[in-house]
């Protein structure tokens, strides 16, 4: 019975032995590309081949924790991983059967884009198991063709048991050469390789700089135990961010992380943007590997804080390299005729009345916005060309900095040749830099030229608090002027006025109406002159005014065939005779008296438009009868002489 009882307990010793398993210490495997390696779920992240293959797991020939996987008689089983051309690979599975007659292969086959097979790595399974629940050992190590895109890992069967546990696949991507020279030209980070230690890193904890693991230069920066270092980059909204950094650790076993994060003009953490990224690398042969971040500044942004933090171990870092891609709103303005819009260059352009001041808090485009401190305004004059469309468009991002406005205006205003207003075009500005979104808000003006318009003048203005603007952007647009006007000059010749001009280009041109004034606000059309209508050469044209005033303002009017017209630049040309003339009284009734330094032998009168309506001899007291002619104002000119006298009769 002694005897009985012990063989009896040596069989079921034996039994457990068989079944048992037999662990390994070979199980760790740093970002292991496969799920599910060693079958603790189940089936679960594993493809079966074939319609009939039978997959299971079982515990008797684990090798890591408590299950493996088994294929039962012809099948096979499969996972799909993403690769890179030319990247390392290391394959690690435990395997074994019970029958090794039977065809057993673990497989890597890699894949082209388009799906076709370029190779294979093969292994045969041609362990035999035995009485034991040890599986062997088979690995697979080599690079990828340098078309692949895909590489499948495949444990196939054609019989019998394939027991397989423990799967474990590395894939190490081509190494990239450190781009040193954009981390040398970092304009965003400051010492983006430590080579002037510390200097330009704000830092909590332990901060210091290393000389073991450098990617460009001879030093790289380290954080010992638990702690940040950071530094600021000044954005606008809207503006991508991308960060690329070397890091390394010790102990991928604590949080190593880089981050972007987005701050508003107060110095307020812009809620639920960060972008973080973590730094899972343990160094392998002191070489630190490279991450990549990537954030858009949100709404409001005004800097960016770029970190690196650990929460223990060694945190190694070196060669930081940054890029900001400027958002639409930086889009170049084409046709931009404005000077300095953006006020990188400052003040300069803008004339000033009150405190005008540029800072980084406000920009929309580029580093810099303004600021015009309570009262006062600040404006750019644009010259029109003759070339120039009659529609006028500014786009420009404005806010005023408190609760409530106070009468901060946008204006376009036109203005003739000496700067008298025409009209304007305005707008209120109603946003405030803080409520709702944080920032400058965008407002355009649209606008058409009135006659006579030479200068637009862009005008910004506050009756006080803070008035912020940037980006700003004037256009022309529309049907072009009717020609382009080469010279226009006004000349004496004796007692008359001889205007000239030229033009270089005509398009669809009617004609030129001569304009005269005395005071420059109201005009008279002395003559139409038809123009050439189609022209790419030099064109001349001439007028003659036989009766000119003392005082002369001369101007063309230059009108299209579809009646659209602009006006040339204005002449200026006076009359100022030896004779001295007198003329009274003034106003008068019906008769005058003509007094003057010399003998009056004729008396012309001319109207408003300078046409002779009179010519006479005064009688023996100098005397002219005007009873002929009605109510109005007239001009007076004696002894055909270049000198007259303006008088207005009353009935």
């Amino acid at each position: 019975m002694k005897n009985f009882t012990f063989l009896f307990t040596l069989l079921l010793f034996g039994l457990g032995f068989a079944f048992q398993a037999n662990a390994t210490n070979d199980c760790g495997c740093d970002d292991n590309k496969l799920k599910n390696a060693s079958f603790e779920n189940g089936t679960g992240d594993w493809t079966k081949g074939t319609y009939n293959t039978s997959l299971s797991t079982s515990t008797g020939y684990n090798m890591c924790g408590t299950y493996n996987g088994v294929i039962n008689g012809s099948g096979y089983i499969y996972q799909d991983v993403a690769i890179t051309g030319g990247s390392a690979y290391y394959m690690k599975v435990y395997g074994g059967t019970h029958e090794n007659n039977y065809d057993h292969k673990f497989k890597l086959i890699f894949y082209r884009s388009n799906g076709s097979v370029i190779s294979e790595a093969v292994k045969d399974v041609n362990y035999e198991v035995g009485s034991g629940s040890t599986l062997a050992k088979y690995t697979l190590t080599g690079t990828a063709p340098s078309d692949a895109v895909k590489v499948r890992f495949q444990a196939s069967s054609s019989g019998n048991y394939l027991k397989i546990d423990g799967a474990c696949l590395t894939i190490t991507p081509p190494a990239t050469p450190v781009d040193c020279d954009c981390v040398a030209s970092n304009q965003y980070i400051k010492n983006a390789s430590f080579e002037n230690g510390t200097n330009d890193w704000s830092k909590s904890g332990s901060f210091g700089v290393d000389d073991a693991y450098e990617m460009c230069g001879s030093k790289n920066g380290l954080i010992t135990g638990t702690g940040s270092i950071w530094q600021d980059i000044n954005v606008v909204a809207g503006a991508k961010v991308d960060v690329t950094a070397y890091g390394g650790t010790h102990n991928t076993g604590v949080s190593h992380t880089f981050k972007l994060t987005f701050y508003d003009g107060a110095g307020n953490k812009i809620n639920a943007n960060e972008a973080v990224v973590d730094m899972n690398y343990k160094v392998v042969d002191s070489k630190l590997k490279q991450f990549s971040i990537s954030a858009t500044a949100p709404a409001g942004a005004v800097k960016v804080r770029f970190s690196v933090n650990s929460s223990g171990d060694y945190f190694k870092v070196d060669a930081i390299c940054t890029t900001i891609t400027q958002p639409v709103t930086c889009t170049e303005c084409n046709g931009n005729t404005l000077q300095n819009p953006s006020f990188e260059n400052g003040t300069a352009n803008w004339d000033v009345t009150g405190t005008l001041t540029v800072e980084p808090t406000y920009a929309v485009c580029g580093t810099n916005g303004a600021k015009l401190t309570a009262a006062g305004k600040f404006w750019q004059d644009v010259e029109v060309q003759t070339t120039t469309g009659k529609l006028v468009t500014l786009n420009i991002y404005a806010a005023f900095s408190t609760s409530s406005p106070n009468s901060q205006k946008i204006q376009l205003v036109y203005l003739n040749e000496v700067k008298e207003e025409l009209g304007q075009t305005s707008q209120d500005v109603t946003k405030s830099l803080t409520e709702g979104t944080w920032g400058l808000t965008k407002y355009t003006l649209n606008g058409t030229l009135p006659a006579g318009t030479k200068y637009v003048r862009v005008l910004l203005s506050s009756n006080g608090n803070d008035f912020l603007v940037d980006n700003a952007c004037l256009t022309f647009s529309g049907p072009p002027m009717p020609v382009t006007l080469s010279v226009f000059s006004a000349k004496k010749e004796g007692a008359t006025a001889q205007l000239t001009w030229a033009t270089t280009s005509e398009s669809n041109s009617a004609y030129f109406e001569v304009q005269h004034s005395q005071d420059g606000k109201n005009w008279t059309a002395l003559a139409q002159v038809a123009a050439k209508g189609e022209s790419r050469s030099l064109e001349t044209y001439s007028y003659t005014h036989t009766n000119p005033l003392a005082a002369n303002l001369y101007r063309l009017k230059m009108v299209d065939l579809d009646e659209t017209f602009a006006y040339s630049s204005i002449r200026n040309l006076n009359f100022d005779g030896q004779e001295q003339l007198s003329v009274y009284p003034n106003p008068t009734v019906d008769r005058i008296k003509v007094s003057s330094n010399q003998p009056v032998t004729n008396v012309k009168v001319y109207n408003q438009t300078g046409a002779l309506v009179l010519n006479a001899v005064p009688d023996s007291s100098s005397e002219v009868d005007l009873t002929r002619l009605s109510q109005g104002t007239y001009y007076v000119k004696i002894n055909n002489g270049p000198s007259m006298r303006k008088i207005l009769i009353v009935r």
